[in-house]
This record gives C-alpha cells, structure tokens and sequence, in this order.
C-alpha cells in the first residue's frame, strides 16, 4: 500500500470514529432517535397483537409496512437508550462495511488507480445528512449495507444471502424495490425469485400473530396511513425527490395534491430514471449507486437524511478524479451545509429548500455518472474496472 492510501485510509477511520461518537452520544439523548422510538413502539404494539397505525399517533406514526414490525424485537430487550445507540452504530458501521464491500478491483499496469481519498470526500460531502439520520436514528444507513450485501453476494453468485437482503432492504423501505433494476440488468434471476421466497417467510410472525384477516386489516391501516399523512408532506420544504419537483410543475405550490397526481408523478419519474439508467449502459459498481440513490430521488418523502443513500455515487464519481465529478461532489457538499438551519436560520432555510436544491444538484450528479458510464462502456487505457 502506498503511503497516500494509507493516510487516506485513517483519514476514513477517523471519521467512521467520529460518527461513532456521535452515534453514541444521540442515542443516549432521552430526545433523540425519534424516528427509532416509533420502530420500538411499532414492535412493543406487535408483541400485545394490538393496532400498529392507531390514527391517535397523528403525524409521527408507524409508516413502514406491519411485517416489518417484528424486525425490530430484539432491540426491545434493551433499555431504549442502548438499543438507540446500538441501531446508530449499526449505521456507522454499515458505512464503513460498505466502503470495504462496493469497492474498485486492483488496476492492471497502464490503467488508473481510484483516488484513495475518494470515500473520505464522499463521507464529509455528506456529514449534515449523516448527522440528520444519527439525530433521527432512521433507517437509510442500515439500507446501504443491504443494498450492498445484495449486489455484493449475487455479483458472486450466492442467492439466498443477497434475496435475504434484498428481502428484507424492499420491506423496510418499499422503494428499495428499485434495485431489481440491477438484478435484471446483471442476470441474477434466481436472486429475484428467492427474495419473493424470503419476503414469505418474513409475513409467517405477522400471520401467526394477527391470522390473514387481521393482517389484512393492518395492511390497509398502513396504506391509509400513508394516504394520510404523506399529501401534506409532499409539496412542503423537506421533500427533495424528484416527484415532488415534478408535482411543482403540475399543482399550485399552496395545495394538496390528490393521490393519483402523486402516483403519476412517481411513474414519470420512475420511467426517466429507468431510461437514463439503460442508456448509461453503467458497469455493476455504477449501476448500483445509481440505484442507491434512486432508492432516495424517486421518493415523494425524500428529505436530507435520506440522501446518504447517494454516498456510493458520490464515492463513485470521486474516485475517477474528474474536473465535472469532483465538481459535483463539492457542490453536493455544499448544498448540504449552505441549507442547514443553524447557517440561515429556519425561516431562510425552509425558503430556499423551497427550490429543491437537492433534487437540482443529485440529479444533475446522476446525470454525469450516467453519461461518465456510457463514455466508458468502451475499453480504454484510461477506464477503471469495477468490481463488487
């Protein structure tokens, strides 16, 4: 190893400690891990066999799907702060798995090496948004290791461990359900069909516990809390997907959009995504961050935190060392920290999110990997192998 990568790798370390700390620190916050509580609570109301979505949970409720529930039972056997903690740290190490895992192969004589400080940019990048997800204690860095132990484990011909992760990646956040991009793009059928298998067996505890009926039941409290609740979201500061920049175009900036106009946002979103990704004719490293990322972009709940999920492009796109990539990584950094509220204020912050800044700045990112990827379809000296 030379000693530039080697300084880069501690540099990385430092930082995944760093995060560590902080994990620690927001988990033991009696008013932190927000979002992680309501995941606790969900479980704690699964083991009463009680209603998951009570409407008197308002705007905070349970919003993943009732077979998702159990997932969380043995962060119940811990008191709340160390199980907060845990669930944090999990994401930390989550990212430095994932930096380890979606990594380039060794490049043979002639070709160029991948800027080690790569994953050390990507990370600080994307500081504000891993703060929000600490602070929150939400889902998204857990979903990277997933994703990765997915594509990972198929690339390498495995099938039950990558359907497992998939499984339980489209679960956990349905959008997820974007990767099967990649799996058919790279062949891995026998990966799709075992993971329809696994998401099977997932149901049997909320079938046990509930019987069909009662499952059912709890399926369309989830759909109607959904209905409910994500309406009012969608068009406000926040969200940053790419539906919602298509929903500004197609209702007036005070109204509420009907469900339909949001689904059919979704599907146009969904079929440019899918159309650019095709072209791209991406390799399997590409290929996967843009899905990564999609998972977040395509969301009509997209907001800063979720957008971790983009930090495989944004490694992606530093490690080739252009003037365009480095360009866009900086400016995605920048967008992280110039929209915070303690830099502008709430007021001021909440005005200029209005612009969807994230949704300009990730989505001209994917547009550039996407073009960097087709460029490279063809063997150069200069092209970088991928490997997973």
């Amino acid at each position: 190893m030379n000693p530039r990568a080697g300084m880069a790798q501690r540099a990385f370390l430092v930082l995944l400690l760093g995060l560590a700390v902080l994990a620690v620190v927001l988990g033991q916050h009696p008013r932190r891990g927000l979002d992680f509580r309501i995941y606790l609570l969900a479980a704690e109301r699964f083991l009463a066999g009680v209603d998951l979505y009570p409407v008197s949970d308002g705007h905070l409720p349970f919003k993943y799907a009732p077979i998702t529930a159990p997932l969380f039972l043995p962060f119940t056997l811990l008191p709340v702060r160390a199980a907060t903690a845990l669930w944090n740290l999990g994401a930390v190490i989550a990212l430095g798995a994932l930096a380890r895992l979606a990594s380039r192969a060794e490049p043979t004589p002639g070709e160029r090496a991948p800027w080690p400080w790569a994953p050390v940019v990507a990370t600080l990048a994307l500081l504000p948004a891993f703060h929000l997800e600490l602070f929150y204690a939400q889902v998204d860095g857990v979903m990277l290791l997933l994703l990765a132990l997915m594509a990972m484990g198929a690339e390498r011909g495995h099938t039950w461990g990558p359907a497992a992760a998939f499984a339980v990646a489209v679960l956990l956040k349905p959008p997820a359900a974007l990767l099967v991009l990649f799996l058919v793009t790279r062949r891995h059928w026998r990966v799709i069909a075992a993971s329809a298998g696994v998401g099977l067996l997932l149901a049997v505890p909320s079938l046990a516990r509930y019987g069909l009926e009662g499952l059912l039941g709890q399926t369309r409290s989830w759909l109607d809390t959904l209905a409910r609740t994500t309406p009012p979201w969608v068009l406000g500061h926040n969200p940053q997907g790419l539906p919602t920049v298509l929903l500004s175009l197609m209702t007036p900036g005070d109204s509420v959009p009907s469900g339909s106009a949001i689904a059919l946002a979704q599907v146009l979103a969904l079929v440019l995504f899918v159309a650019v990704v095709a072209w791209s004719r991406a390799g399997p490293l590409e290929l996967l961050a843009l899905c990564c990322l999609g998972v977040t972009l395509l969301s009509p709940l997209a907001w800063r935190a979720n957008f971790v999920m983009a930090w495989p492009l944004l490694r992606a796109a530093a490690e080739v060392r252009t003037r365009g990539g480095l360009a866009l990584v900086v400016l995605a950094g920048l967008t992280s920290v110039l929209t915070s509220d303690m830099l502008l204020g709430a007021e001021l912050a909440r005005d200029v999110l209005m612009w969807r800044p994230y949704t300009l700045v990730f989505t001209a990112l994917f547009l550039w990997t996407a073009w960097q990827s087709r460029r490279a379809a063809e063997p150069s000296p200069s092209t970088v192998p991928a490997r997973l």
